[in-house]
């Protein structure tokens, strides 16, 4: 038998309470201020229903109370019960019951104090922060070390030193000495230490009350624009973050190489040539273009005006160029800024992980407007594996495996 409505046996409860009152203050208008046989008859009658009402309304809500730390208990010993079947449950659970013991705690930063948000499943924060190749250039090309059991400690990875006069080879040594010649000491690596310290990023997200009402449509929104969100903020931050309470990006780094433009505003393409010049071949290069580009790169012409690169139908609106993946990025600087034309290697860029996704909801920001404000939190690093260009054997050029039109 399913649950009594507590809502309506309390009105019916108030509505006798007030019909009893209003009788009560009629009586007291009359001279004698005394009830008819027939109008105390009736008056006690709504006295019993009043007790019967009161008995029933705490019967019921004790029954409730009971059933809802039965339903608690048996999550916990049921085995997987913490689980969600998707994001729209968790993110219902969330919003009706953030005290249930399904659902993990983690203090974050909300201003100048902190808060506690809810760990978002590892399911759902892999499904939201997984991006494949086609949405994302940097997450599904670089070096990815998951959070671990430490998540936000900083980790330090050791490197070859490849800086300066050291070279690919990291300051060893190789003589030939022949057969009877006298062996000298090679000399060993030099390394280096990298520090990769996830950092907290935050975004949040206002969502009407009523569609939070509807925990499947908000769900799957929110899920949404929290994976949006999420890759725009950290493929800005790769490309070009300063490393101050943020990754560090690849423009502007001191391992990158520039190649200045011939002509303002313009690729051109003695610029190319020049890029693949410095750039450190071997790995798996591709180039990041911002879409204002595009009308320069798709006018280039050889020295007897014939078109020298046409986009691939079949590869999508990018295709290759000279070779290699040419990648359209929005979030890359426009047309004439530093960083407009990259040809990178991923493979030496790292990012670490830290602590798991995890939402807040402020019911009261926004109140009076009919929004929920929906915060979500997360924690990464990155930064370039080397930290200058790599000085090329038997020459005094460098070449790097991150190199931007300037």
């Amino acid at each position: 038998m399913p649950a009594k409505n507590l809502q309506l046996l309390k009105r019916q409860r108030s509505d006798l309470v007030i019909a009893m009152r209003t009788k009560t203050d009629e009586v007291e208008t009359r001279a004698d201020k005394k009830f008819t046989d027939a109008e105390n008859v009736q008056y006690q009658a709504q006295e019993a229903e009043l007790t019967n009402r009161t008995t029933e309304i705490e019967r019921e809500e004790r029954l409730q109370q009971a059933e809802a730390s039965a339903v608690a208990e048996q999550r916990k010993k049921t085995p997987g019960a913490g689980e969600f079947r998707d994001f729209a449950e968790f993110f219902a659970e969330v919003r009706d019951d953030p005290q249930s013991d399904r659902l993990q705690k983690r203090d974050v930063t909300m201003g100048n104090g902190t808060s506690t948000g809810l760990l978002v499943p590892e399911t759902f924060d892999k499904t939201i922060r997984q991006v494949t190749p086609q949405t994302a250039i940097f997450r599904p090309r670089s070096v990815v070390i998951p959070a671990g059991d430490a998540p936000d400690a900083a980790y330090n990875m050791i490197s070859l030193d490849q800086s300066g006069e050291k070279g690919f080879y990291s300051g060893v040594s190789v003589k030939w000495t022949g057969e009877t010649g006298t062996r000298v000491d090679g000399g060993g690596p030099t390394l280096k230490n990298i520090k990769l310290e996830p950092e907290e990023i935050s975004a949040y997200i206002d969502i009407s009350d009523k569609m939070l009402r509807n925990s499947a449509a908000a769900g799957e929104l929110i899920q949404n624009l929290l994976r949006g969100a999420t890759t725009a903020a950290e493929e800005d931050a790769f490309q070009s973050g300063d490393g101050v309470s943020k990754p560090l990006g690849i423009i502007g780094h001191s391992s990158t190489k520039t190649v200045t433009r011939g002509t303002a505003n313009t690729v051109k393409w003695p610029d190319i040539k020049n890029i693949m010049g410095a750039f450190l071949f071997g790995g798996s290069p591709v180039f990041i273009v911002n879409q204002t580009c595009l009308p320069q790169i798709m006018g280039l012409e050889d020295t007897s005006g014939h078109a020298m690169w046409m986009p691939n139908a079949a590869v999508g609106p990018g295709g290759t160029l000279c070779g290699f993946p040419l990648l359209i990025d929005d979030m890359s600087p426009a047309l004439g800024s530093e960083g407009d034309l990259m040809l990178v290697d991923l493979q030496y860029y790292y990012i670490k992980d830290g602590a798991s996704l995890a939402i807040f909801l402020d019911p009261y920001t926004q109140k009076v407007n009919g929004l929920t404000r929906v915060y979500a939190f997360w924690n990464v690093d990155g930064q370039p594996m080397l930290t200058t260009p790599i000085k090329m054997r038997g020459s005094s050029a460098t070449v790097s495996p991150f190199v931007v039109l300037k």
